[in-house]
C-alpha cells in the first residue's frame, strides 16, 4: 500500500464535488466543452494608468505570450478585443488597439483611454472606471487540467519580468491555490501530528513500547487507507486532506486503551504472556465496540450525502478506523510480547502521574456528592447552547477557504470592487437566435442581470447586434426583422467572441454575467431570483437553463444542510441500536446517548456564538462527534457494568470506573485534542475550524463521560445490567 501512495491524486475542483449527473454540473461542463467559457483565468494589471504607452505594450506582450499556452482557447484584453465603431460609411469592425500599430505617443494612448472609458463594452469589463486596473482573460479548454494550465500561465507571466503589479484571479487560480494548500497541509500537518501523538504517548506511558506500538499500528492503518484510495483512484480533496490527521487522532485512542490495560495488568500478573492475555480479554470488547460505533459514525456520511467528496471521506475514514482497530487488538499485543516487562511494576510506581490520580479521586467524590448539581448544570449548558444554534451561518464560497492576507483574497477583492466579481453566471437560451423576439428576450435577461445587486457585466450576442444597429444609425436596439439581424450578424460571423456566445446552428446562445463573492444566503437569493425571472420569459419558441457558480454553490449549500441533518440522525439511530445489541443494555445505551446529545448540542451552540460557519468541512462535525464521542461512553459503561457484575455498589462502581477507565479517557481526550488542534496550522480555513470544533467536541464528550454520565447514574441509581432479548426487541 505504501508503494501505491505515489499514485495518489489531488482534486481541488469544487465543480466536481457534486455528482457528475447533477443538472447544474452537466450544463456547466457542457458550456466549457462547447464554448470554452466555464473556466476563466484572470490576470489583473494594476498601474496609475494602464493606458500609458509602456503599459499597453506590456499588456500586448502578456496577451501574445498566453495565446501559445496549450489548453487556452481564447485570450482577451484591451489589445485584441473586438471594437464596433461608427464611421462615415456606416461602421467598422476591428480591434480596440491594433496589435501591429500600438500607440507610440501619449496623445495616442490618451485617445484610447478616453474612448475605452466611455464605452460600455470595455469599461467595467476589461478596464476599471478609473483606468488603474485592466484585465487579461484566458478561457481554458474544459478538457485540459485547470491546475496545470493555471500554473503555466503564472510561470509564463512571471518569466517575462515585467515592471507591473500583477494579480491572478478566477476559478482556475482559486482551485490551484486549494491544491497548493492541500499539498502544504499534508507536508506540514502529517509529521506534526506524529510528533504531537508521540509526546502525548510518552507523557502517558513513559516507555519506549508505550510510544512505538500505538504509533506503528496507526501509521500502518493510515498507509493501508491512503494506499487503497490510490488503488481505487479516489483523490484527496479539501476534506480528505485531513484524513491522516483524523485517523492519527482517532486511531491512537485504541492503542492508548490497549497499552493502558497492558500496563495495569502487568502490575497484577507476574507472567508476561498471562498478563497480555488477561489485558486483551478485558479490553478487546470495549475497544471493538468503540471502533464499530466510530465506523458507523463515518459510514453515516455514505448513506446521507449528495456530495461525493463527503461520501468518499466517510468510506475511507471508516475503513481506516477498522484497519487501526484490527491492528490495535492484534499487532500491538503480539508485538508487546517481544518486549521485556522486567521492572514494569517499579517503573509504573516511579513514573505514575500523581496529579492525575488525585484529580480522578476528586472527580469521583464530587460526582457522587454533587450529582444533582452536575446534572442541573449540564441541562443549563444545553439550554444556553440551544440559543446559539439559530445563529449558525452557512458558507459555500471557496474564497472563504483562504486567509484574508493571501494573494487570492486580495485579487478577489479587486475583482469585486472594480469589476463586479469574477464568479461566472451562465444562462443557456434555446431557440431561433436570429429571431427578433428571441433576441429581445436574450437582451431582457441581460438587463435583468445588470439590475441585480452583486451581479454585473451581463453580456450576450444581443449586445453586439445592438452596437452594430446603433452604428448603422438605427438606434441602440434589437432590429425588428430577422433579415436585418442576419445582415448585421454576417459582419461579425467568424469572430472568436461570437463563437463563445452562439453555436454554429444558431439555435442556442449563452448569456454570461459575473457575481461577487457573497454569503450562502445571498447566493441562494440570486439563484432563485434568476430562475423565477426566466420563467416569466419562457415561451413555446424559447427556453432557458441556468448554471454557473451561483447554481453550483446553491446546490452545495442545500446538500450540506441535508447531509448534516441526515448524517446526524442516521448516526444516532445506528449507534443507539449498535450499543443496545453490543453492550446488551438499553439503560446503558440511553445513558451513553445523553452525554453524546450534550456534546452535539454544545458544539452547535459553540458554532453559533463563535461565528464558525457550516461549510464543506464543518458539516462533518455531527457524524464524527457521534462516532468518536460515543467511544468514551462505551468505555465507561462497559467498565461500570463489569464493576456492578463484580459485586460493587453503584457508588463503588462509579468510583472504580472513574479511577481506572477515567484515566484512559483523560489521556485519550488529551491526545485527540492535541492531535486535532494541529489543524489550526492548516492553510485552509475550513480545516482550521474543523480541528477546533473536534477538539472542543472531544473535550465535552470526554469530560461528560466521567462527570455528567456518572452523575446521572448516581442520581437515578441506574444499575446497567445485561438486558433480556425480549426487552431489547
Amino acid at each position: 500500500m505504501g508503494l501505491q501512495l505515489r499514485h495518489l491524486e489531488i482534486n481541488s475542483d469544487v465543480t466536481t464535488y457534486l455528482p457528475e449527473d447533477d443538472p447544474s454540473v452537466e450544463l456547466f461542463k457542457y458550456i466549457g466543452e462547447t464554448y470554452a467559457m466555464s473556466w476563466t483565468a484572470i490576470i489583473i494589471i494594476e498601474s496609475d494608468d494602464v493606458f500609458s504607452v509602456e503599459n499597453i505594450e506590456y499588456m500586448d506582450v502578456i496577451t501574445q505570450e498566453l495565446q501559445y499556452i496549450e489548453g487556452i482557447e481564447f485570450v482577451t484584453s484591451l489589445t485584441n478585443v473586438l471594437d464596433i465603431r461608427k464611421t462615415e460609411d456606416g461602421f467598422d469592425i476591428n480591434r480596440l488597439i491594433d496589435p501591429f500599430e500600438l500607440p507610440r505617443t501619449e496623445e495616442e494612448s490618451a485617445y484610447i483611454r478616453h474612448y475605452a472609458l466611455n464605452n460600455d463594452m470595455f469599461r467595467g469589463r476589461l478596464v476599471s472606471e478609473n483606468g488603474q486596473y485592466a484585465l487579461v482573460l484566458c478561457q481554458i479548454d474544459e478538457f485540459y487540467d485547470k491546475n496545470e494550465v493555471a500554473t503555466e500561465i503564472r510561470e509564463t507571466i512571471e518569466s517575462l519580468n515585467l515592471p507591473l503589479e500583477l494579480y491572478f484571479e478566477g476559478m482556475p487560480f482559486q482551485i490551484q491555490s486549494i491544491l497548493e494548500g492541500i499539498i502544504d497541509d499534508l507536508i506540514l500537518l502529517t509529521p506534526l501530528i506524529v510528533i504531537i501523538i508521540l509526546l502525548c504517548l510518552y507523557l502517558s506511558f513513559r516507555s519506549f513500547r508505550g510510544v512505538l506500538l500505538p504509533i506503528l499500528a496507526v501509521s500502518m492503518g493510515i498507509i493501508w487507507t491512503m494506499g487503497l484510495m490510490a488503488v481505487f483512484g479516489v483523490p484527496l480533496t479539501p476534506i480528505s486532506d485531513a484524513l491522516p490527521v483524523v485517523l492519527f487522532a482517532v486511531g491512537s485512542a485504541y492503542g492508548i486503551h490497549v497499552m493502558n490495560k497492558i500496563k495495569l495488568s502487568v502490575s497484577t500478573t507476574p507472567n508476561k504472556m498471562e498478563s497480555l492475555r488477561k489485558a486483551m480479554a478485558e479490553i478487546s470488547l470495549a475497544i471493538t465496540l468503540a471502533g464499530i460505533t466510530t465506523f458507523v459514525g463515518f459510514m453515516s456520511f455514505v448513506f446521507s450525502t449528495y456530495l461525493e467528496i463527503v461520501s468518499d471521506f466517510g468510506i475511507f475514514a471508516a475503513l481506516g478506523v477498522l484497519f487501526i482497530l484490527f491492528l490495535s487488538i492484534t499487532f500491538i499485543p503480539a508485538a508487546a510480547s517481544y518486549f521485556s516487562f522486567t521492572g514494569e511494576k517499579h517503573e509504573n510506581q516511579k513514573h505514575q502521574i500523581k496529579f492525575l490520580e488525585k484529580l480522578l479521586e476528586k472527580i469521583a467524590r464530587s460526582v457522587i456528592k454533587y450529582n444533582k448539581a452536575i446534572v442541573v448544570s449540564g441541562i443549563l449548558v444545553v439550554i444556553i447552547a440551544v440559543l446559539g444554534i439559530p445563529r449558525i451561518e452557512r458558507k459555500v464560497d471557496i474564497l472563504e477557504y483562504f486567509k484574508p492576507e493571501t494573494s487570492i483574497r486580495q485579487s478577489a477583492a479587486i475583482m469585486n470592487n472594480k469589476f463586479g466579481g469574477s464568479l461566472p453566471i451562465q444562462i443557456v437560451v434555446d431557440g431561433d437566435i436570429q429571431s427578433p423576439e428571441v433576441m429581445q428576450r436574450i437582451k431582457e435577461v441581460s438587463r435583468f442581470l445588470n439590475t441585480m445587486d452583486d451581479v454585473s457585466n451581463a453580456r450576450s450576442i444581443a449586445d453586439y447586434i445592438e452596437e452594430m444597429n446603433d452604428a448603422m444609425g438605427d438606434g441602440k436596439k434589437i432590429p425588428d426583422s430577422r433579415e436585418k439581424i442576419g445582415n448585421l450578424w454576417f459582419m461579425i460571423e467568424g469572430e472568436d467572441v461570437i463563437s463563445q456566445m452562439v453555436n454554429h446552428s444558431k439555435d442556442e446562445a449563452v448569456v454570461y454575467a459575473n457575481m461577487q463573492n457573497v454569503d450562502a444566503q445571498r447566493v441562494r437569493e440570486i439563484n432563485q431570483s434568476i430562475n423565477q425571472h426566466l420563467k416569466t420569459l419562457e415561451a413555446d419558441d424559447i427556453s432557458f437553463k441556468v448554471t454557473g457558480m451561483q447554481a453550483i454553490y446553491s446546490k452545495l449549500d442545500e446538500s450540506m444542510l441535508k447531509n448534516l441533518t441526515q448524517s446526524m440522525i442516521l448516526a444516532f439511530i445506528f449507534i443507539f441500536i449498535a450499543m443496545i445489541f453490543l453492550i446488551g443494555s438499553i439503560k446503558g445505551a440511553l445513558v451513553g446517548m445523553t452525554t453524546l446529545f450534550f456534546a452535539i448540542v454544545f458544539i452547535f451552540g459553540f458554532m453559533g456564538f463563535t461565528g464558525i460557519p457550516l461549510d464543506i468541512a464543518t458539516i462533518l462535525i455531527a457524524g464524527i462527534t457521534v462516532g468518536i464521542g460515543i467511544d468514551y461512553a462505551i468505555h465507561f459503561v462497559t467498565a461500570y457494568k463489569n464493576n456492578i457484575k463484580g459485586g460493587s455498589t453503584i457508588h463503588e462502581a462509579i468510583s472504580k470506573t472513574i479511577k481506572t477507565t477515567g484515566r484512559a479517557i483523560l489521556i485519550n481526550v488529551f491526545t485527540i485534542i492535541c492531535g486535532f488542534l494541529v489543524l489550526l496550522f492548516a492553510n485552509l480555513i475550513p480545516l482550521q475550524q474543523f480541528g477546533m470544533l473536534i477538539a472542543v467536541t472531544m473535550f465535552c464528550s470526554g469530560i461528560g463521560a466521567i462527570t455528567l454520565m456518572p452523575a446521572i447514574i448516581s442520581l437515578f441509581k441506574i444499575k446497567i445490567e445485561k438486558a433480556k432479548i425480549n426487552d431489547i426487541l
